[in-house]
């Protein structure tokens, strides 16, 4: 796990070194509170690495379509029960 600010994109250097560590057959998710630059994401599409980008707002939009987050911030009550388990 590596953290990355709002502001701070993701290159195609750290794409790249997960698609490295990735064995035969395998399939990763790539998720980032951030962004990925432009360049990486090009990489990424032009050489069909077996990985699926989610980026900040994209993780965002994802947890407001399943009810999970509010305007602001993470439902308490799911996030509980996420932490329980």
């Amino acid at each position: 796990m590596k953290r990355y600010s709002r502001t701070t994109a993701v290159t195609p250097k750290h794409v790249s070194r997960l698609v490295a560590r990735l064995g035969r057959q395998e399939y990763s998710l790539f998720v980032t509170t951030s962004y990925f630059t432009e360049q990486a994401q090009r990489e990424f599409l032009t050489d069909s690495y077996p990985v699926h980008l989610i980026p900040g707002v994209e993780l965002v939009n994802m947890l407001r379509f399943l009810h999970l987050a509010e305007e602001t911030s993470i439902r308490n009550e799911w996030l509980e029960s996420v932490l329980a388990n």
